[in-house]
């Protein structure tokens, strides 16, 4: 997704996010995130790489081995969401809104949630469209408690997209957001944000990542951030928005949200014990979790 212009072609980085679930389950001994679809998710380049250890090595290790230490937030943010997924559901939670799904695998993998919930799946037309059809591809039959919905959220509103969805506004529900607000401009992060405080149900939540602003990254990772903000502008899908982490509760109680779990960015690596399974957290993407009052 992106903040003010419209996009026709599927997301480039949002295969890139599957291909990094994939390659992770064939390399990892002790995997922090179990991603079994994702191979059938990714094009015939990808696909071809995730599955020849060969290629793995010269592609993830050669081409883009200096940009590899971001894969744990992909990964990471999968695992925090689904936990809270987990935890809404056991709350009586029977709707989940995914906002830029992409090559989300979530309503295909988790069917012992299959009778519980009720999942919308957002995203642009040419990515969802390729998802589609990949799917079927892959042997992958659409779980039939799922509703797809091909929308660009800079030219209608989330609350719009999902009134022609069959969403029920008068129940709350949890909303997904991940690998999207840097992509976005913050008036249209402000605008989709209100619009779960102030259209949805109360005791609606959100969960989503944001960029920290370079000047809170520790020293020693900055140069990685500059070089994936080079790396996703030169495939037309610029970062547009950071935050300074210790802002973020702040911006989000001014909007509206009554209750705000905030994982920093040099929190994470240590709350999912991810040093354990040989990776490192790069500590400028942060996660959040918030709710409106009931």
């Amino acid at each position: 997704m992106a903040g003010s212009r419209t996009i026709v072609r599927p997301s480039k980085t949002a295969e890139l996010a599957a291909a990094i679930r994939a390659v992770h389950l064939r390399r990892a001994q002790h995997p922090v995130f179990r991603d079994e679809l994702a191979m059938g998710m990714l094009g015939p380049f990808w696909r071809t790489v995730a599955s020849s250890r060969l290629l793995r090595w010269i592609v993830i290790d050669g081409l883009l081995g200096r940009l590899e230490p971001v894969s744990p937030e992909v990964l990471l943010r999968a695992r925090f969401g689904e936990d809270r997924v987990r935890d809404a559901v056991a709350g009586g939670i029977d709707q989940y809104v995914i906002i830029g799904a992409g090559y989300e695998t979530f309503a295909m993998r988790r069917r012992d949630l299959a009778g519980a919930l009720r999942v919308w799946e957002l995203d642009l037309p040419a990515t969802q469209d390729l998802k589609r059809r990949r799917m079927r591809k892959a042997g992958l039959e659409e779980p039939g408690e799922v509703t797809y919905v091909a929308v660009d959220l800079t030219a209608e509103t989330l609350k719009d997209a999902l009134e022609r969805s069959g969403f029920d506004a008068g129940r709350p529900a949890l909303f997904s957001w991940f690998g999207v607000t840097y992509y976005l401009d913050e008036e249209a992060i402000r605008r989709t944000l209100g619009t779960i405080v102030h259209a949805m149900a109360p005791g609606s939540s959100i969960m989503f990542d944001y960029l920290a602003d370079p000047a809170f990254t520790p020293a020693p990772w900055r140069h990685l951030q500059g070089r994936l903000t080079d790396f996703v502008a030169r495939r037309g899908e610029p970062w547009v928005t950071s935050y300074p982490p210790h802002e973020v509760p702040g911006f989000l109680e001014e909007l509206g949200f009554a209750r705000v779990e905030h994982l920093e960015p040099g929190e994470i690596g240590a709350a999912f014990s991810v040093a354990d399974a040989g990776l490192d957290y790069p500590p400028f993407f942060g996660f959040v979790f918030a709710s409106t009052a009931k």
